[in-house]
């Protein structure tokens, strides 16, 4: 049995996005799964499993070659799926899916009078906040991150995540980071905005992944300069960004850790 399952899974990995929906169509229509309102990231409590990894469309400098197109597959909805990330080719051993555990606000803050709403396909007016925190219980061991965003004109929702075991604090780091970026750019690409037309504003307590980022310090390890790549390619795809060290003390009263 255990060895007809893991055949499923693969054939289910081998889907396209869209064939998939299709899947978890059919498996509920037949009754095979039952209700999973509170495994889907369209509603308060939130589960975003790990996904391979996509490249996006970015904007590319004069001079650079350009980027690979965007490939955006689907949130997984449903405990098969969640399963089925977390055991991606080349993970054995380590779970890898991502848990959303906070649920985010949608209450409207008090409208700004002097603020502009958004032409069409434009980001918001102000900036986009961000702030990021990872960690793990033991090094490497169990993996763990936070993010609070701060949407113009919106209460401040806060996400948790979990990595899963044999994560070092460092790639909690990282791959807490990127898991904002990410949301922030298909938040804006479902609300019809261009990311180009974005500003954000990060801040972090993590000197390393900082540092590494702007280029101030030197990236030698295989797995961070891999994490760090990928955090430059997002902040590409968006108009302005600044990223900004802040106390461990300011992210701890906002994220709780």
């Amino acid at each position: 049995m255990p060895d007809s399952i893991d055949r499923i899974l693969q054939l289910i990995r081998q889907l396209a996005p869209e064939e998939r929906r299709q899947l978890l169509q059919r498996l509920r229509a037949g009754g095979l799964l039952g209700d999973d309102s509170g495994f889907t990231d369209r509603n308060r409590l939130e589960v975003a499993p790990a996904l391979p990894e996509r490249t996006l469309a970015v904007r590319t400098p004069p001079g650079e070659p350009a980027a690979r197109p965007s490939r955006q597959p689907t949130s997984g909805s449903s405990a098969l799926l969640l399963r089925m990330a977390a055991q991606q080719p080349g993970t054995e051993g380590r779970t890898t899916g991502k848990v959303v555990l906070g649920a985010p606000s949608s209450a409207p803050e008090t409208p700004d009078p002097h603020a502009m709403s958004p032409l069409p396909g434009q980001a918001p007016e102000r900036p986009i906040g961000l702030i990021f925190d990872g960690g793990s219980k033991g090094n490497p061991g169990f993996g763990y991150g936070s993010y609070a965003l701060r949407w113009p004109g919106q209460a401040q929702q806060i996400v948790q995540l979990q990595f899963g075991n044999g994560v070092t604090n460092n790639e909690a780091e990282y791959d807490t980071l990127i898991a904002a970026l990410e949301a922030v750019h298909k938040r804006l690409l479902d609300g019809g905005a261009d990311p180009a037309t974005a500003r954000l504003e990060i801040r972090g307590d993590s000197q390393l992944v900082i540092n590494q980022v702007t280029g101030e310090w030197k990236c030698t390890d295989e797995r961070m300069r891999t994490r760090r790549d990928r955090v430059r390619e997002l902040l590409r795809t968006f108009g302005a960004w600044q990223l900004t060290h802040q106390g461990r003390e300011h992210s701890v009263r906002v994220l709780g850790h």
